[in-house]
């Protein structure tokens, strides 16, 4: 048995499409169940549901042999995996966005700290940097700050609290991630998963 730790949210239900476009309904109708349990099987895979960011420990603690992430998380931390290959689903960005007519921003909130750095460095300008774990529209809505660097899907978010986007910062999609080891002792259920959902030829 091999198991793939899953994202919840936004790409999770991408997920599910992409296996429903696949009619791989033995696998998007499991995962479609409504429950409260943490984890479900398929013949031979287990599927655990894990927050984003955990997704990556998960693999690198080889309790999971596969993940599916978004690159967003695995740009913000750095975690020991094998970057198997993109993914065709979850695509979206990083964004520099905040109230019109904003000539300079000097504070910034986000939840993902060390992307917003990264940009503001190579873009060689001081900011101070605010870590929130969600909802970072309603910072520059309150004064805590001038602009925010989030995700970006639709727009639709921005738009609806009054916010532009002004810079495109980092792609973001959907990313396979494999344990170091067990990619190798499992090879033969791995491979038969991944060119099962169309992954690898």
């Amino acid at each position: 048995m091999i198991t793939v730790a899953l994202s919840k949210g936004r790409l999770f239900d991408d997920f599910i499409k992409y296996l429903e476009e696949k009619n791989l309904d033995k696998y998007s109708g499991v995962l479609k169940e409504k429950s409260r349990t943490l984890y479900t099987t398929s013949g031979n895979v287990r599927f655990i549901f894990a927050k984003g960011p955990d997704v990556p420990v998960y693999v690198e603690r080889s309790v999971a042999d596969i993940g599916i992430v978004g690159s967003d998380t695995l740009e913000e931390d750095a975690f020991s995996y094998l970057n198997v290959s993109e993914l065709p689903f979850g695509q979206c960005h990083f964004a520099l966005a905040g109230p019109p007519n904003i000539e300079r921003f000097e504070t910034i909130a986000s939840k993902y700290i060390n992307i917003a750095r990264k940009f503001f460095n190579d873009e060689q300008q001081a900011v101070s940097l605010i870590h929130l774990n969600g909802s970072v529209e309603l910072a520059p809505i309150l004064g805590l700050a001038d602009g925010i660097v989030d995700i970006v899907q639709t727009g639709s978010t921005l738009r609806d609290n009054g916010l532009i986007e002004y810079q495109k910062i980092l792609d973001v999609q959907a990313r396979l991630i494999a344990n170091k080891q067990t990619f190798y002792t499992k090879e033969d259920d791995i491979y038969e998963f991944l060119s099962e959902i169309g992954v690898i030829e």
